[in-house]
């Protein structure tokens, strides 16, 4: 990022603390949306393909890549990755515990 940009960035961070707050809420929701539609993008897969295959409907499909909203569930995020031939490993970590 160039000088000019990360400044205004700040200065979008500065006048609009809302935002920042909102978007470090939703930080876990983005990371989700993004995992998901790089791996159906990866297999060519189409939102339709990804709900036929997966037993969901497009629509929740596309809540599921949205940037902000609603996480969802471990079953459903299961069901997606599973569709377009993908697996998924739940990863829980505290301090030095293996």
């Amino acid at each position: 990022m160039t000088t000019a940009t990360r400044t205004f960035h700040q200065r979008i961070r500065d006048a609009r603390p809302d935002v920042v707050k909102r978007q470090a809420k939703n930080v876990h929701k983005r990371k989700i949306a993004m995992k998901l539609r790089v791996l159906r993008d990866a297999v060519g897969m189409t939102q339709a393909d990804v709900a036929r295959n997966s037993d969901m409907k497009q629509p929740t499909i596309a809540r599921m890549e949205a940037l902000s909203g609603p996480v969802p569930s471990l079953d459903s995020i299961s069901r997606y990755v599973e569709a377009c031939g993908g697996h998924y490993d739940l990863v829980i970590t505290h301090g030095d515990l293996p």
